[in-house]
């Protein structure tokens, strides 16, 4: 496995790893509206971001 996949592979479990936090901070009662609604956004990004780098993954993967 080259280098550029294993650090694509390690971002990506780095953003799900961060998506879990924020989930888990959803959970919680004692929220203000920017805290729900920063978590929310960064979920999001964190989302799009897993995307682009399965789309990377993909396209190493139909080069080889």
């Amino acid at each position: 496995m080259n280098k550029q996949i294993k650090n694509l592979i390690h971002a990506k479990q780095q953003w799900e790893n961060d998506i879990k936090m924020y989930q888990e901070f959803l959970k919680n009662k004692t929220q203000t509206f920017e805290g729900r609604y920063g978590a929310k956004e960064y979920i999001s990004m964190a989302e799009n971001r897993i995307r682009d780098i399965n789309q990377k993954l993909k396209m190493i993967e139909n080069d080889s």
